[in-house]
């Protein structure tokens, strides 16, 4: 794949067995996404940490994904592509803690169209068999109908890796902003006029100190006015250059906007 690499292609694999109804550990450093922020209880209240388990040797791998209503988690495909099962842990911030997963779940709906070579429709669900029930450490994010626009401030947030070269993902959640940049200055930076699809948007890493998701934070969300009363979920947080999450290039996310009509036709979620 020119130029990407998934964010956790198969996800920093946790290459133990373990039992359906126990995640596996996490190392508990003092550590945080590429030099972001550490997130407080109640911050994320729409952030679900989600374990993956599939193959023929039942591994699991780590995504993130979006509370969208009560019934409704999204996520990228890539990260529910060949998985069997997911635990599903809400109002958490350190994922290293001994707590019991919210929900276990093998009700998956991947875009019909993904493709794990291009990224194009990197975008999935997972149906829930109890309804959440909300409260302030747990709520649903509105979607945006409006495609996000470049110098526009995004915060991701996620358990990714807080360097690219670490062995595990972070125990504690993180987030950073981002701006938004064009999809022609994206694909300038990547040197591919085909590499960049419509329905995806990039972010700019920011320097000096490097500031960017990395492997771990796929599906996670990406929110414009995350701190006020207003937060919209705008995209998905998707790939990163094959040269490292620390390389400076732009990282990307699929386009909330451009799939609101899908996510509406497969949850009959309709506001």
């Amino acid at each position: 794949m020119n130029h990407l690499q998934i964010f956790l292609l198969g996800c920093v694999f946790l290459q133990i067995a373990y039992s359906q109804d126990a995640k596996p550990p996490i190392e508990n450093t003092d550590s945080r996404i590429i030099n972001g922020n550490l997130a407080t209880p109640g911050q994320f209240p729409w952030q679900a940490a989600l374990f993956f388990q599939g193959g023929p040797d039942s591994k699991f791998w780590f995504c993130s994904g979006t509370i969208i209503s009560p019934d409704w988690i999204l996520t990228a495909a890539h990260c529910a592509n060949e998985a069997d099962s997911v635990l599903i842990y809400t109002a958490i911030i350190d994922i290293s803690a001994e707590v019991e997963p919210t929900a276990i779940e093998n009700k998956f709906i991947i875009h019909e169209n993904f493709s794990p070579d291009s990224l194009a429709n990197d975008i999935a669900l997972i149906r829930l068999t109890n309804s959440l029930t909300f409260d302030d450490g747990v709520r649903s994010i509105s979607l945006s109908s409006e495609e996000v626009k470049e110098s526009v401030t995004v915060t991701i947030s996620g358990w990714g890796k807080t360097r690219a070269n670490d062995s595990s993902i972070s125990p504690l959640l993180n987030y950073v902003n981002l701006v938004t940049i064009s999809n022609e200055e994206c694909q300038k930076a990547y040197g591919d006029s085909e590499l960049i699809l419509p329905e995806m948007v990039c972010a700019a890493t920011n320097p000096a100190p490097v500031q960017t998701p990395c492997n771990g934070d796929s599906g996670g969300p990406v929110v414009v006015d995350f701190d006020t009363d207003n937060p919209r979920h705008v995209a998905v947080i998707s790939f990163v250059s094959d040269t490292g999450c620390e390389s400076g290039l732009p990282s990307g996310y699929t386009r909330t906007a451009s799939f609101l009509d899908w996510i509406k036709e497969k949850t009959k979620i309709t506001a």
